[in-house]
This record gives C-alpha cells, structure tokens and sequence, in this order.
C-alpha cells in the first residue's frame, strides 16, 4: 500500500514537471512579453524559416494545453492537502492561498504574465465547493473549462445581432481613447514593449503593480479564462474525489489517448483553419468554440500518454526525470521567469529582438534539463524545494526542517 502511494504521488509530479516544460517553452518563444505584441513588432522573433514552423508548433499544440494540465492538479492537490485529510482547516487552506498570492504579486510585479495570484485568487473559490456534490462540481467543472458563459454570451450576441450596441462599444471605445491615448492598448502595449527594450527596472516595476493587473483581468476575460481557471480547478477537484490517482492502474489509458485523439485532432484542425477566416463571424465563432474544446481533450492525450510511458520500463527512467522538477513547481516556474527575464529584457541580456523563436526554444530546453539535474540534486539534501520551504513554513507558523528524514513520507503539493 505504501509503493502504490508513494508511486502515485510521483506519477503527480510528473505530471506538474511536464506541464511546466510545457510552460518554460511558451514562454521563451513568446520572449516573456505577457502582452499584445504592438503593430510595428509583430513577428519579432520569427528570423528564419524555420521560426515560422516553431510559432505554428507553438500556437497549436502548447499554448493552452500545459496550462490546463497544471491547472487541474491544483485542483487535485486541494483534494489531497484539505478533503483526504480529516479534520483539515479550511482557514489554514485560505492562509496557504494568501501567502501565495504574495509570493505571486512579487512574482507579477516583475512578470505580468504571473498566474500564481491569478491561483490564489481562484482558489479560494474552491473552499466554497468543499462540501459541494460531486455530481454539480462535475458538471459546473465541465461549463467552465469549456468556457461556457463567453460561448452563451457569444451565441446570444449572434442569434440577437446586436450590431447597434457593439457599434456605440466601439465609439465609446474610440472617444475615450481619443480623450485619453493612454487607454488605448496598442499605446499601451507600445510603452510596455519600451519599457522592457530599454529595460527600465523601476517603471517595469511600477508598470506591473499598477496597471499590468487590469491588462491581466481583461486578458483573463478576453481569452475566456476567466471562466476555465475555476472549471479546470474544479475538474481537478472532481478527479480527486473519484480516487483517479489511487488507481491509475485501473484507468484505460490506451482507451483515453484514442479517445482523446479522435476529438481532441479534428478540434483542433477546426480550430487552426477556422481562425483563418477573420471575415466571417460565424466560422470564427466555430473556431472559438473549437479552440476552447481543444484545449480540453489535447491535455488528456498529453496527460495519458505520460502516464502510459511511466507505466512502460522503456520510457519510465525518461518521465520519472520530470519528479523532482515537478516536486518543486513553485521554484521551478518562479526560476524560470528569472531565466527568461534575463535572456529577453534590457536590464538583462536584452536579446527580444535579437533572439530567434526558435534560438529562443533551444536556450528554453537547455534551461529546463539544467533545472531538472539541479532539482535532482537539490532533493538529494533537502525536503522540499526553496519556495515550497518558505511557503510551508508560512502555513505552519514555524520555520520547517529542510534535512532529509528516510521515515517520513511527506507530501509536497
């Protein structure tokens, strides 16, 4: 009974350790700008060829799906840290989210594309589902991943044919950018895109605690995850709660990945092609719809061939490289924003538009193979990673041991 724990937490691990590989290679592609890329600078990073294949291998099969995968074990890991433990605090668990979320504000104030407050924020939603059927956490979890209220929202705009209320939307728009150009987010975006050029440290700072928290709400409502964060989360929860990770063994793998195949491909052709047609609403609309769905079903395939390869000897010493990076998830995706600042704003190397996308992938997984020898070593001497250390001792109200003790078994989510 021990093993199949100890080898269902790895399997966990994994899994975050994947997804944030998935993460580190978006990120460095899109050279760590978390905002709209300004007119003029459009396609900075695509200098060769090749470049072009790289943003369509990008665009279609990571961003979206890594964050989905990391996304739902959150959900998981709120299953396993509060409801599998009797007696579990909910206070303790909104503690455990209010000091991530200062970890995350000090992550954002340097990196606008953060998502650990956008965690902590959300999360708290799921204190609220603690004592929820699984039934309404199942299908409450399933609208909201596939992005339900913006496709309700989207259908009653077609079938109504507001023209006339989007029309006066966009002349207010216009009349408030007129009045104040700062509004405009192609300004906006200008200036931020200056302000990393020349890295400008204290007004990139000053940038991003101010209004780099709007522009991360409207992207949130503009791309639907606003709504697909929670239903992820509550997905995660719904897993946890029908034992999934207890018994993988159990769960028809190579049924998930056909499955997932056969929808997930043609979802997301739909989405590539339909995304195409900018002229036509109708078919864009499709292509939305398509996109979101794809964003679901592409993770399955991703998170059950992973498992299948730990379950095969062949592939099991390649994934099980992905434990230790994963078991620090908080360090690891806070390194690689230093990594990434670093290699792309003035204040570092500056190479944003020196550096191919490409170029910029390769240094993305060199980065990440150093990360996983360092945290490989790293758990060779301490308990828990750097962050994860910090963010425990918060918690606890104590400073925790970082020595390694053999007879305990503790669990890092």
């Amino acid at each position: 009974m021990q093993k199949l724990t100890s080898k269902r937490i790895e399997q966990i691990d994994a899994l975050r350790g994947f997804a944030l590989f998935g993460i580190i290679m978006t990120h460095m592609f899109e050279g760590y700008l978390a905002s709209m890329t300004p007119p003029q600078f459009v396609g900075f990073n695509i200098l060769y060829p090749i470049d072009s294949f790289s943003q369509f291998v990008i665009q279609n099969l990571f961003i979206g799906k890594f964050y989905a995968i990391f996304s739902m074990l959150f959900g998981l890991s709120f299953y396993l840290i509060l409801d599998q433990k009797k007696g579990s605090s909910s206070l303790k668990f909104v503690l455990r989210l209010v000091l991530l979320f200062l970890i995350g504000f000090i992550h954002h104030v340097h990196y606008r594309g953060d998502f650990l407050t956008v965690y902590a924020v959300f999360g708290l939603a799921l204190v609220l589902f603690r004592r929820v059927p699984d039934k309404i956490v199942l299908i409450l979890g399933l609208f909201l991943a596939f992005n339900g209220p913006s496709m309700v929202s989207s259908s009653i705009s077609l079938i109504q044919k507001t023209r006339q209320e989007t029309v006066e939307t966009v002349k207010e728009t216009q009349s408030i950018a007129i009045n104040n150009s700062a509004n405009n987010p192609v300004t906006q975006a200008t200036a931020y895109f200056d302000l990393i050029l020349k890295g400008e440290y204290q007004k990139l700072i000053i940038s991003n605690s101010t209004i780099g928290f709007y522009n991360k709400y409207n992207y949130l409502k503009f791309s639907g995850r606003l709504w697909i964060i929670p239903g992820l989360f509550l997905l995660g929860l719904w897993i946890g709660r029908k034992k999934w990770h207890e018994g993988i063994d159990k769960i028809p793998l190579r049924k998930v990945i056909f499955i997932s195949t056969l929808i997930g491909i043609p979802l997301l052709l739909m989405s590539y092609y339909f995304s195409q047609a900018s002229n036509n609403e109708l078919i864009k609309y499709f292509g939305v719809i398509a996109k979101d769905a794809s964003n679901i079903f592409i993770p399955l395939l991703y998170i059950a061939g992973l498992l299948a390869m730990f379950k095969l000897s062949s592939t099991n010493k390649i994934t099980s490289l992905l434990i230790p990076v994963g078991k620090m998830g908080l360090s690891t995706y806070v390194m690689q924003t230093a990594f990434g600042l670093f290699i792309f704003y003035g204040y570092g190397l500056g190479l944003l538009l020196k550096l191919s996308g490409t170029a910029a992938l390769g240094l993305g997984l060199l980065f990440f193979i150093l990360q996983i020898v360092f945290s490989k070593w790293w758990f060779s001497k301490y308990r828990f990673g750097p962050l994860e250390w910090l963010w425990r001792s918060g918690t606890n109200g104590s400073w925790q041991s970082m020595k390694i003790n053999k007879e305990l078994n503790t669990i890092d989510l």
